[in-house]
């Protein structure tokens, strides 16, 4: 195998003699590599570059002239690692925290939420130095007993040899007497690999393929749970439509040799190699992961995949630990020949895994904590099983698994995680080997395949350094109470045997099907039961039925559809019919029943009473968190119950067995969180963040009301933490039916540069009980379930689905979206979902929206199929990145968010709208109370502490009226200072909003003590009003303005108009949707533009010619379209479109100045163009920028970010009788891209 590295050094090798050297090497590779590790260091690694250690500022090299590795100091981070000419095998885009690293994940015991910590060191060291290693530690000691970070020493270390191509890790975790309670639930190593270069992964022979990439998994759909993907849109095509899921690359430890990641174009291999698994826990068949999409590759030490938190490191009383984890090898390869490819590079892993582990224990690390060969033990012996119903004699049995590990309980093995596991196989004649054992104290474990149970020895054994123990023959005497009547499966503690069905045909890894035998890695097999099974459970026939074919992997739940179309889970009962010849009386039978994984589950038997009411004859009580359905396992932790069968309850002839999974769960289980969405300035993506909060307190607590605060400070030593205190409040008064929640969010100095671009708090509903959705009176329905979503077709968007499976009948082809179920601000006051039985409703109440931002027409979500309803204080929908929290380093911001209330009610009858119109009435009492006098935060300010602002708004438009006339229903408003219109995205003030009367007098109430501008917009009139001055409020003060004048934009007399200037598209064109994409809800509404697909029907009523609008003749609400959208072609490409105002001037002014205003009530990604009398004109007579990320039109929203733009046209441009303006929308590319016209008004010279 050819190494790019004899290409960089070839001028160790002088001539001839050099080439021979170079082939004799390349031979003798792994020969030469071995006698490294078994000698000190021979002659032959003269002929390599020494090592070499070069200190950095903030950072550490080793270069061995194969490799170089880069760490930063004294954290320990892997940062760099350059082979084979490529700069960095790491992703270059992540942070240094963010490429190569340690990590645990833990908590301090009895506390909820895990802490999760990747090991930052606080200290370096050379261990050792010469030309032929390097040995380095990064060390982090825990000081103190008041600190709450990991009380744990952690040592991690890395080796650099000279010729290898590669490197070791290894670490010790230490505790000592005294130290605080902890649990420590996942200890590993991380390498994220170049995204770009990295796209092979193999983990076995059969487990290797081109890998999707990260982007892959964010554009496509989230299933059941977040590590599976459905890849709907990836770059690589032949993957679309299959599963990505991490858990289908898991792996038994006794199989986790060796796994990575190959570049196909640099011929590069990036590998995990693990010789020994004596450190991980579990045993032998413990699964867990190794290699994933990202591309990601690990080294798992411990976790509690496949086992749950029973087999998580639990520390108490002070107890004292160490243990050393590791080490493993990193291993880098490559060809240089066209004719070399992947499967040389595997098969090189492979061979330098045999090598590793032939090399084991290795002689090289230089901690006193890793135990060396000499010092440590063997153990040797033979063992046998007695089944007497089997056999006369001893049986011996072939590939017994038998190993050592901590003193325990029988069977114990699988979760014992604190000390170390030495494990083999027997021979066929039963005789095994365990060869170096660490000193100490072990028990001795076996199973036997294909007998039930577990075997332990009798006595401990004590192994110490150099010792030999050979112990006597041992024999194993299986559970057995009587001769076999029947059995079913085989016992070796999998369920593969049993009949795994075919994945449903969109939910497949093509890697699964082509490698056979781990079909069950197969995501979504649970819901094939009720597929194989629609109306009875299973029922198996001994002597008739086939265990292959008709008894199914698993014992799951069966969903079914409620009458309301919810989808839901419920228990299921399986029947085992058998034939007794005879029945001894006063007899017991015994029923064996092995378990391979159970996960939240309750086993009952019934013999020949299939009555749930009656108690069951056995019952396994709640057990298992194995979640190994879920992750694809087959298996998951071993479980074997001996039942006894009284002889009274069987009888001569046929009998039954009734086995009933008595745990029936829905597939979601309802949750109220607070997230918000931000990213860092340097970071590539947002991060989604629920931030688990730290800490508690109750903030009161008597007979009338209960707050309760939970509160989490930045962490500036975390990785990537949010860097925002955190407040979040939780009050319940006495005789309310429902509670409040409100936030403060801090950002202080200190804290680095931030951006949030969403806050809200979301609620996840139960989705066997809430099905019927209320967001006003005129938008209200039994929605649709997750299943029938999942089931559906995604659209133009993953949001938006048409329904093809329902379960309930009236949504066959109606299609869903959250965004048709969004409202203005001023809008959102109540919304919801009712239970129908029992008739329950559970309501969000915003009574104010002075913390939401962006002004009392920005649009946000409500509540949505899931069910799912939501409080959005403030997010870029309908607006665009425009509207975000940008906070600057150590910016000092606070803001509080809230209170909402949520509302509970219920009555005694079936009707909806009893339920709705009680929440409306909720909502006005919440209203009228606000400012809440309630919340104990001092940050939230009562009505005494806050001001009133009034006034009264004219309008002074002398081509109107020649006297100012008033403001009717104006919108004005308080909000930070700025430029004219900045209210639309203004998000760190509070915003304070009313209407005028009909003679334009206003008061606003309740305003926060600050800063602000006065702002407002008049429907009816064009453009944004700001009063001339900033204006400080302050406590209680009451602020008279008297008469403000707005002169809206105005240069001449109207000479016409298209719209109507209220900042929607609302008044124009809005089509019918297609039959087969409607949503019934908004037929015939005012809300028909929330259909989906209007954007696509411009090109069906303009299929060959664009809009054309003849002013005095047309119609705009027939003739002109709500949205100047693209034009989609036959090759379903979307195109500008030109549409024409055609209008007749009796007079014209060569040298006036004529006046366009173009008031948009959206854009999204359009640049707008005109020209007059002249389509072709090489320079457009006006124009745009490129303006827009509102995103209205695919959202469904008629408005997003209102903008004027006021064109000056020259007369020289115009003429007497017809004149056309050619308007332009000229970004193509997306049915999206377009705008919405508000109002457009032609004006003549002033006069």
């Amino acid at each position: 195998m050819k190494k790019v590295w004899w290409k960089r050094k070839r001028s160790y090798f002088p001539g001839l003699l050099g080439i021979f050297l170079q082939l004799f090497l390349q031979i003798n590779e792994c020969a030469a590599t071995r006698r490294i590790i078994e000698k000190n260091i021979p002659l032959d690694l003269q002929t390599y570059p020494p090592v070499q250690l070069l200190r950095l500022n903030k950072h550490v090299l080793v270069d061995n002239g194969l490799f170089s590795i880069t760490f930063s100091v004294p954290d320990g981070m892997v940062i760099n690692i350059k082979y084979n000419g490529i700069d960095n095998l790491l992703e270059n885009k992540n942070k240094e925290n963010n490429r190569g690293y340690w990590d645990i994940v833990w908590n301090r015991a009895e506390k909820q939420g895990d802490i999760f910590d990747k090991l930052e060191g606080t200290r370096f060291e050379v261990i050792l130095q010469d030309e032929n290693q390097v040995e380095l530690s990064f060390t982090r000691i825990w000081k103190t007993l008041n600190s709450s970070s990991l009380s744990m020493n952690i040592d991690k270390r890395f080796i650099i040899h000279r010729g290898r191509s590669g490197f070791y890790s290894y670490a010790i975790f230490e505790r000592l007497e005294g130290w605080p309670d902890i649990d420590v639930y996942q200890g590993r190593i991380v390498f994220k690999l170049n995204e770009k270069l990295f796209s092979y992964m193999a983990i076995s022979d059969e487990r290797q393929r081109i890998m999707p990439t990260a982007q892959d998994r964010e554009m496509g759909r989230q299933l059941a749970y977040k590590e599976a993907v459905l890849l709907t849109g990836p770059s690589t095509s032949f993957l679309k439509g299959e599963v990505d899921d991490k858990y289908q690359y898991s792996v038994e430890n006794k199989d986790n040799r060796v796994h990575g990641w190959i570049s196909p174009s640099l011929k590069t291999g990036f590998w995990m190699i693990t010789p020994s698994s004596e450190f991980q826990t579990g045993g032998p068949v413990k699964q867990d992961l190794t290699s994933h999409t990202g591309p990601t590759t690990l080294s798992m030490f411990f976790s509690t995949h496949y086992a749950g938190e029973i087999i998580g490191l639990r520390f108490r009383n002070g107890e004292p630990w160490k243990k050393v984890f590791g080490p493993v090898f990193i291993y880098l390869n490559s060809v240089s020949s066209d004719d070399e490819g992947i499967q040389t590079l595997w098969k090189n892993a492979k061979e330098q895994m045999l090598i590793e582990t032939q090399n084991w224990p290795y002689e090289f690390p230089l901690s006193q904590d890793f135990i060396g060969a000499d010092q440590r033990g063997i153990v040797s012996g033979r063992l046998l099983v007695n089944d007497s119903y089997m056999s006369k004699t001893l049986i011996t049995p072939n590939s017994t698994f038998i190993g050592l590990a901590a003193p325990g309980d029988v069977g114990s093995w699988q979760i014992e995680n604190k000390g170390y596991q030495f494990w083999t196989q027997t021979d066929n004649e039963g005789y095994f080997l365990i060869n170096n054992i660490i000193p100490g104290n072990y028990s001795l474990y076996a199973w036997v395949p294909g007998f039930i149970g577990d075997y332990k020895y009798m006595d401990y054994i004590n192994i110490t350094p150099g010792s030999r123990t050979r112990l006597q023959t041992l024999v194993y005497y299986p559970p057995r109470n009587g001769p076999t009547l029947w059995e079913i499966g085989t016992p070796d503690r999998t369920a593969e045997e049993f009949f795994i069905p075919n994945p449903q045909p969109k939910l497949q890894n093509q890697l699964c099907i082509t490698h056979y035998e781990e079909k069950f890695r197969q995501y979504g097999l649970w819901d094939r039961y009720t597929e194989i099974y629609p109306n009875d459970d299973l029922v198996y026939t001994v002597g008739s039925s086939n265990y292959q074919t008709d008894w199914f992997f698993a014992h799951v739940n069966r969903y079914i559809y409620k009458d309301d179309g919810v989808k839901t889970y419920i228990p299921t009962t399986w029947q085992i019919v058998f034939d007794l010849q005879e029945v001894k009386d006063f007899s017991n039978y015994t029923l064996q029943l092995a378990l391979a994984s159970t996960n939240e589950a309750e086993l009952q038997i019934r013999i020949n009473d299939q009555n749930p009411e009656h108690a069951p004859h056995f019952t396994t009580g709640s057990i298992g968190k194995d979640n190994a359905i879920a992750r694809h396992g087959i298996h998951g932790l071993y479980r074997m119950y001996s039942i006894d069968v009284p002889s009274d309850l069987l009888a001569i002839g046929s009998n039954t067995m009734f086995l009933k999974q008595n745990r029936g769960l829905s597939s979601w289980s309802g949750l109220i969180y607070w997230d918000v969405i931000w990213k860092l300035p340097k970071d590539q993506g947002s991060t989604f963040d629920t931030f688990f909060m730290k800490n508690f307190k109750v903030i009161s607590q008597d007979d009338n009301k209960v707050e309760v605060s939970f509160t989490k400070t930045w962490n500036s030593n975390a990785d990537h933490d949010l860097p925002l205190n955190i407040d979040k409040r939780f009050v319940m008064l006495r005789g309310n039916s429902g509670f409040y929640s409100y936030g403060k969010f801090e950002h202080s100095e200190g804290m680095p540069a931030l951006r949030v671009d969403e806050a809200r708090i979301a609620i996840k509903l139960s989705q066997n009980l809430f099905h019927y959705m209320a967001v006003s009176d005129d938008r209200q329905r039994v929605m649709p379930t997750n299943q029938d979503i999942s089931h559906g077709k995604v659209l133009g968007y993953k949001e938006a689905t048409q329904i093809t499976h329902p379960s309930n009948s009236p949504f066959n082809y109606e299609v869903d979206d959250k965004y048709q179920f969004s409202s203005d601000n001023k809008d959102i006051k109540v919304h919801g979902w009712i239970c129908n039985n029992p008739h329950v409703g559970f309501w969000v109440i915003t009574p104010t929206n002075e913390y939401t931002c962006g002004g009392p027409m920005k649009q946000d979500l409500t509540s949505h199929s899931g069910p799912t309803s939501l409080a959005t204080f403030f997010s870029g929908h309908y607006t665009g990145p425009q509207l975000g929290v940008d906070l600057q380093d150590g910016e000092s911001w606070k803001k509080v968010f809230g209170p909402v209330f949520f509302y509970l009610n219920s009555d005694s009858g079936n009707n909806h709208q009893t339920l709705w119109e009680d929440a409306k009435r909720q909502m006005f009492e919440e209203t009228k109370k606000w400012p809440y006098d309630f919340p104990q935060s001092k940050e939230y300010l009562k009505a005494n502490e806050r001001a009133t602002v009034s006034g009264r708004l004219l309008v002074n438009d002398r081509y109107i009226s020649e006297d100012p006339f008033y403001a009717k229903s104006a919108y004005v408003g308080l909000a930070l200072p700025g430029d004219v219109g900045s209210w639309q995205t203004e998000t760190k003030g509070y915003q304070f909003w009313t209407q005028t009367d009909d003679s334009g007098y206003f008061k606003i109430n309740g305003v926060i003590p600050g800063t602000y501008n006065l702002y407002s917009w008049v429907p009816g009139v064009i453009g944004d009003y700001k009063y001339s001055l900033n204006f400080t409020i302050t406590l209680g003060s009451e602020y008279n303005l008297g008469d403000l004048v707005y002169n809206p934009p105005r240069n001449g007399p109207t000479l016409w108009e298209i719209g109507i200037p209220d900042r929607t598209a609302a008044e124009f064109f809005v089509p019918d949707p297609l039959p087969s994409l409607t949503n019934h809800v908004f037929i015939n509404t005012t809300h028909r533009f929330r259909q989906y697909g209007l954007w696509d029907r411009y090109t069906e009523l303009y299929p060959n010619e664009d809009l054309v609008y003849r002013v005095g003749v047309s119609d705009y609400t027939k003739d002109w379209f709500y949205a100047h959208v693209t034009r989609r072609t036959v090759h379903k490409q979307y195109i500008p479109t030109t549409w024409q105002i055609l209008f007749d001037l009796s007079t014209v002014d060569p040298s006036g100045t004529y006046t366009l205003h173009i008031a948009l009530a959206s854009a999204t990604s359009s640049h707008l163009l005109g020209r007059i009398n002249n389509p072709i004109r090489p320079t457009p007579t006006f124009q745009t920028a490129g303006i827009g990320q509102s995103n209205a039109i695919a959202r469904h929203g008629i408005h997003g970010l209102y903008s004027l733009f006021t064109f000056e046209i020259s007369g020289y441009n115009l003429q007497i009788g017809e004149n056309i303006i050619y308007l332009t929308q000229a970004r193509g590319g997306s049915p999206f891209n377009g705008v919405m016209y508000d109002y457009i008004r032609f004006e003549g010279p002033p006069h």
